[in-house]
């Protein structure tokens, strides 16, 4: 009588179901009323124990291990599955064919959803002695195979596949078990808040069929939940947000609407910027955020495919235009009013390099105090805009009156009180010319692109040169007018016109060259 005999069990019998047996049998053979019965009991339970753990060394083993190849002999995975128990090797062929799933090994849906059900893998009902680690890559591997086929449906946004793979979940027996129907309803939930299309029909089928948001053992975890309700809300959000952006900028939440939303090129968007307060770039911060956690697909059609596109314009201060106008109408007109031929060019430009620099500073410093005064008043500045002709305006967007304009006159009469008219004119056509290359060039920019640092100093650099050569052409006018040593006119007395009226009209013509001192020679 062998072991399996005494304990009334099959051969592939597994520690779990040779446990329990031996437990019910204790209840029926006491030590006390049958030592004899007892003692054999005992020795065929721990005989069946270590034949369980030493039957993979069985030289019968083998057989089964060949018999669940991928291609053995004859016989469907059932039917060599029966041949193997008949031989006592059942065990080794489910560790066999557990090793094939999780090899390179082809197997069929067909056979791995056999298996699962024969064999109760990654269940309760599982084999003590089949190997951990291979029962973990199991998990894992079935797992990402189901994560993948949910994820790529939910890519191409093709509802039907995604919903056809959500309804085939109760075939997947592992799924019963709480660790990993818990896993799945995680997964559900990450990748519906994740994904980058959202579809209302697909994510009610979820939710009925998961009992979310608290129905079962599985419940959605509270932050998705309240992920998934604001996507669910987000066409509507997004449709009053795009409502907003077109709406008249009077609000902080008006501007970021119009910033991150609104129908406009990346130049004006960038020429917008300009415009915003702290205050503006805060509630900037905050659609951007929820655009990019609630709405992805839209995040993704902004410029450069980020809601955070403007990022670099937060501390960017676009005033070069202003300085420069500043600096050419200073020079300008001090070089207007000088005398041209008296050798005085290179002081006088110094001089208004210098003002013009004071100019700059002081308009910075005051722009610093101005700026926050303006946006108290944004609205009627924006109801005063829209009165003007956009046409003007080098981006397209209306003016501001007070912010862009007023700073811009008040420093034109400036220096038109010190150099004169020509100054202050230069300084507006500047400013027009500027403004017009900024509109031809911002007409057709609407992909994303970052600034270059190497341009920007080889702008500087060209700038650096086109002034020296400048400086060293006025240099070298003012050296053919400077009078040097024993040179001069004679003195008044001995002038040709010293007796003469000062209207005379031989008197009015330049000094003649005989007149200079250095000719007494001849």
């Amino acid at each position: 009588m062998t072991c399996w005999d005494v304990l009334d069990l099959p051969p592939d019998a597994d520690s779990r179901t040779i446990k329990r047996t031996y437990a019910a049998l204790l209840k029926k053979t006491r030590p006390d009323d049958d030592p004899e019965g007892f003692q054999r009991l005992r020795e065929a339970y721990e005989a069946a124990l270590n034949g369980q753990e030493s039957v993979m060394d069985d030289a019968s083993a083998a057989v089964a291990v060949e018999m669940a190849a991928p291609e053995p002999v004859d016989g469907t995975l059932p039917q060599r599955y029966q041949q193997a128990l008949a031989q006592g090797n059942g065990l080794a062929f489910e560790v066999a064919l557990l090793q094939r799933c999780i090899s390179d090994d082809a197997v069929s849906d067909e056979e791995l959803r056999w298996a699962f059900d024969t064999f109760h893998w990654l269940s309760a009902w599982q084999r003590l002695e089949l190997p951990a680690q291979w029962l973990d890559a199991l998990a894992s591997q079935c797992r990402q195979a189901l994560r993948n086929q949910l994820a790529l449906a939910l890519e191409q946004r093709n509802e039907t596949d995604f919903l056809d793979a959500y309804a085939r979940r109760d075939e997947h027996a592992w799924l019963r078990q709480p660790a990993h129907a818990q896993w799945f309803n995680q997964t559900l939930a990450t990748l519906l808040c994740d994904g980058y299309f959202w579809l209302p029909a697909l994510f009610e089928a979820v939710r009925a069929g998961q009992g979310w948001p608290h129905g079962g053992e599985n419940p959605c975890p509270e932050d998705e939940w309240q992920h998934l309700l604001r996507r669910e809300q987000g066409p509507a959000f997004i449709a009053h947000q795009r409502a907003l952006a077109v709406a008249p900028p009077h609000t902080a939440q008006q501007r970021a609407a119009r910033l991150l939303l609104a129908p406009m090129t990346l130049g004006q968007r960038r020429a917008f910027a300009q415009r915003l307060s702290e205050a503006d770039w805060e509630a900037c911060r905050a659609l951007a955020a929820r655009i990019k956690a609630d709405h992805p697909d839209v995040a993704l059609s902004l410029p450069g495919g980020t809601a955070y596109f403007w990022q670099e314009w937060e501390a960017a201060v676009d005033t070069w235009p202003l300085a420069l106008a500043t600096v050419l109408g200073c020079v300008t007109g001090a070089l207007f009013q000088a005398p041209w031929f008296s050798g005085v060019l290179v002081s006088t430009l110094g001089h208004a390099l210098v003002w013009s620099m004071a100019y700059v500073v002081g308009g910075a410093l005051a722009w610093q105090v101005w700026r926050p005064l303006v946006h108290r008043v944004r609205v009627v500045d924006e109801s005063l805009a829209v009165r003007l002709p956009t046409r003007l305006c080098p981006t397209r967007l209306p003016l501001l009156p007070l912010r862009d304009l007023l700073p811009g006159a008040i420093m034109s009469v400036a220096i038109s009180v010190q150099f004169g008219a020509v100054a202050g004119l230069m300084m507006v056509a500047t400013l027009v010319v500027i403004g017009a290359g900024k509109r031809q060039a911002r007409t057709g920019y609407k992909e994303w692109s970052t600034r270059h640092p190497r341009k920007t100093i080889g702008v500087w650099g060209l700038v650096t040169l086109l002034l020296t050569m400048m400086f060293a052409a006025l240099k070298s006018f003012d050296s053919h007018y400077q009078v040097g040593r024993n040179q001069g006119l004679q003195q008044w007395t001995e002038r040709v016109c010293s007796r003469m009226p000062r209207t005379a009209q031989p008197c009015q013509a330049p000094a003649t060259q005989a007149q200079w001192y250095g000719q007494e020679a001849e």
